[in-house]
């Protein structure tokens, strides 16, 4: 069962911030998030009812679009030129990224070489690029997935929404921002910024909502978005699953509204870290959008 309707905001949850890039930094170096942890004056505020999921003084317009369907990369919606999304190398032998179709969804798995340095996370996500949100920009990524498989209880993976510079190589010299879902040994699981945020940010999730994710039999879809506007240096992470609304709010590092390059490529993927040797973890994505509030 889904506890009842909330959402949930969380601001100023505070790590070390680390340089090291890919989707899995999070479950790799980030400790249990507990109230202790947070700086004084930290209240996660809880809010009854679901609110809109745009700001109320902004209007995002779908600009791209793809659902996958019989497997294909191509967008059925494509205002950005973009073109199809592209499935990205992480540059680590015997990670066997993978894309694979799936009846309504895409699937995309990664593995971790046993012996890899613990500095270096395999990852495989698809991006949409050439993409172009520069200083003044506002837009917003969400993808959805379903049926996350992967080590657990011990953790060692995860997955999200990746923006940065670049194309579709993820290199660890790409600057970049990103919202994840990670899991950590005893089976916490994290709605999280792992970087590009001035601070990282991170909030656990209830049991009833990892129960709901991670389902071996029915497993619910669970969508993930980041805002991104570069006219206030502004970001917020989403996490939606069935009713339940998870929302953390945090200040843009490295994309700032009047300084930092352009975003040039955005997309969902997954990771697995070095709490993992020898471990393939995937997910389905379902679909991808990018939303912008100019243009058609």
């Amino acid at each position: 069962m889904i506890v009842p309707v909330r959402t949930i905001r969380v601001t100023a949850k505070v790590f070390a911030r680390v340089g090291i890039c890919l989707l899995g930094t999070a479950a790799l170096l980030q400790p249990v998030a507990t109230s202790a942890d947070a700086k004084p004056g930290f209240k996660p505020v809880i809010i009854r009812g679901i609110p809109s999921t745009a700001p109320s003084s902004t209007e995002f317009k779908l600009a791209y679009l793809a659902s996958f369907p019989n497997g294909s990369l191509e967008p059925s919606v494509d205002k950005l030129n973009a073109g199809p999304l592209q499935p990205g190398d992480p540059g680590i032998p015997d990670s066997n990224p993978t894309i694979a179709p799936r009846p309504g969804s895409l699937l995309v798995s990664v593995s971790r070489p046993v012996g890899l340095s613990p500095d270096l996370i395999p990852s495989e996500t698809v991006w949409a690029t050439p993409v172009d949100f520069g200083q003044g920009s506002v837009s917003r990524i969400r993808a959805t997935f379903i049926a996350p498989v992967g080590p657990i209880p011990g953790g060692g993976f995860a997955m999200g929404v990746n923006a940065k510079t670049g194309n579709k190589d993820d290199l660890a010299t790409d600057t970049r921002i990103a919202v994840t879902i990670n899991v950590r040994p005893n089976f916490v699981v994290r709605l999280s910024v792992p970087f590009g945020a001035t601070q990282q940010t991170a909030v656990p999730l209830p049991q009833p909502i990892k129960d709901a994710m991670f389902s071996t039999t029915d497993p619910q879809p669970f969508t993930l978005e980041l805002t991104m506007d570069r006219k206030l240096g502004k970001g917020t992470a989403k996490l939606m699953v069935a009713d339940q609304v998870f929302s953390l709010d945090f200040e843009l590092a490295d994309f700032r509204a009047d300084s930092g390059p352009a975003i040039t490529a955005v997309g969902p993927g997954i990771a697995v870290n070095s709490n993992a040797p020898g471990q393939t973890a995937s997910v389905q994505v379902r679909e991808f959008r990018i939303y912008t509030t100019g243009g058609g």
